[in-house]
């Protein structure tokens, strides 16, 4: 009976880290859906506020650098995360953004 409970102990210690895009969608899940929606449309709040679409040419020929800057210093009526976010919780969130809303092409 130790070994079980060392053993399940050690299995729970070892929990790998979430990979990135793990990272990043549970970042877009707490800090983004308010205004952008789990779908990356935008929510009612998001439309009011002028926020664009993800799926938009306009948000997806953006480079990387360019959404980690809006994220980290905002613009127009999105607030700064950088006081909220770590940079690798931006980066995460940007190429989950990416990935998720981009357009295949």
């Amino acid at each position: 009976m130790a070994i079980s409970v060392a053993g399940f102990t050690s299995r729970a210690a070892a929990k790998p880290a979430a990979p990135d895009g793990a990272a990043g969608e549970q970042v877009f899940k707490s800090n983004c859906v308010v205004c952008h929606a789990a779908d990356g449309t935008g929510s009612p709040t998001g439309k009011a506020l002028k926020a664009p679409d993800l799926h938009s040419d306009a948000v997806q020929k953006m480079t990387a650098a360019e959404m980690v800057t809006q994220v980290s210093d905002g613009k127009n009526n999105m607030p700064p995360f950088k006081s909220t976010l770590s940079k690798d919780q931006i980066a995460a969130v940007v190429a989950y953004v990416r990935g998720a809303f981009g357009k295949k092409k």
